[in-house]
């Protein structure tokens, strides 16, 4: 499973590098959830979507999904490799065994149906780090155009503008 609040698109993007490498199927359910729908709307731009389609990993709406093991939930006494914040019993199915990874390992596992050796890691992560400023830069609301649009939409009274930079200035010096 790779998703939780906790992750970033960067993860998303570097998961779908590493899928990427995938010949066919993977022989391992995946299940993936971005954080918000900002990042499940530019992951689908970037054709990540189409990746994790293409290896037949399973995509959740943006949110807890297995995380919070309210959306959806592994077979009982599975083995799961998690992006989760937490591994603690039954937290993702009954009796599941949960190892908590990062993305990039849990996309490996995935690949493999196991943990991966550190030798087996490097192999897929050799092509990742070749262009790592672009797979882990960030996306922010102010870079997103359709948040740019609704933001100038919105109307701030200049009465409750200068109120809160008078609450939020520092104190002046003496």
């Amino acid at each position: 499973f790779i998703g939780s609040c906790m992750t970033n698109i960067g993860h998303y993007r570097a998961a779908g590098k590493m899928l990427s490498q995938c010949d066919g199927q993977l022989p391992t359910r995946l299940w993936i959830a971005p954080p918000t729908k900002m990042d499940q709307e530019q992951l689908t731009k970037e054709g990540f979507y189409a990746t994790y389609g293409k290896v037949g990993a399973r995509t959740e709406m943006p949110g807890c999904s297995l995380c919070m093991g309210n959306q959806a939930r592994v077979a009982d006494n599975a083995k799961v490799v998690s992006t989760s914040t937490r591994n603690f019993p039954n937290r993702l199915g009954k009796g599941a065994d949960v190892f908590l990874a990062s993305a990039e390992l849990a996309s490996v596992a995935a690949i493999l149906g196991k943990l991966p050796t550190p030798e087996e890691y490097l192999k897929y992560h050799h092509e990742l780090a070749k262009d790592a400023d672009n797979t882990y830069r960030y996306l922010n609301f102010d870079q997103v155009e359709s948040y740019k649009e609704a933001a100038d939409e919105v109307k701030i009274d200049d009465d409750l503008i200068k109120a809160a930079k008078a609450a939020f200035a520092p104190p002046a010096r003496a």
